[in-house]
């Protein structure tokens, strides 16, 4: 990292499949010293994440709603976060997320500090070293990466 600008254009950054869904990696600790991670998420109609309450011990999240609308499930409570949304999901704060709908979302995380990004590297690795892999096995092998990563259920 310098103390010059970085500027990353529309349609750059790397993007991760992740199904019919996508992840573009706009800013990464390489690119921030670590301090911080941004990426765009492109959230197919119907996709739901794992459906296990989890939370992170390393991060800070930060999420901007840019179109749709995304169900989040907090231990006590649900809230539909439709486009111009904002929510910050300390460490240890436990969730669960979904697009309900049947158009497209698409949100802007950050997290501080950066390193979760290379988690959706390596969930996309595991689908490309295990193609057809089934839904079973697909989230024994995520829920392994959690742990790596420092998210916990």
């Amino acid at each position: 990292m310098t103390n010059q600008p970085l500027v990353v254009r529309p349609a750059s950054g790397l993007t991760v499949p992740l199904g019919a869904s996508s992840l573009t990696i706009k800013l990464d600790g390489a690119a921030t010293g670590g301090r911080l991670a941004l990426l765009e998420y492109n959230v197919a109609p119907g996709f739901a994440a794992p459906q296990v309450m989890h939370w992170r011990t390393r991060e800070t999240q930060a999420i901007y709603i840019l179109s749709g609308r995304i169900r989040y499930q907090f231990e006590s409570e649900v809230v539909d976060a439709e486009a111009g949304t904002v929510l910050h999901l300390p460490e240890h704060c436990a969730f669960t997320w979904s697009n309900p709908d049947p158009a497209p979302a698409r949100m802007l995380y950050v997290f501080v500090p950066a390193g979760l990004e290379q988690f959706f590297l390596d969930v996309q690795q595991v689908f490309r070293d295990h193609p057809g892999l089934d839904p079973a096995d697909a989230a024994t092998r995520v829920e392994q990466l959690w742990r790596a990563y420092g998210v916990l259920t």
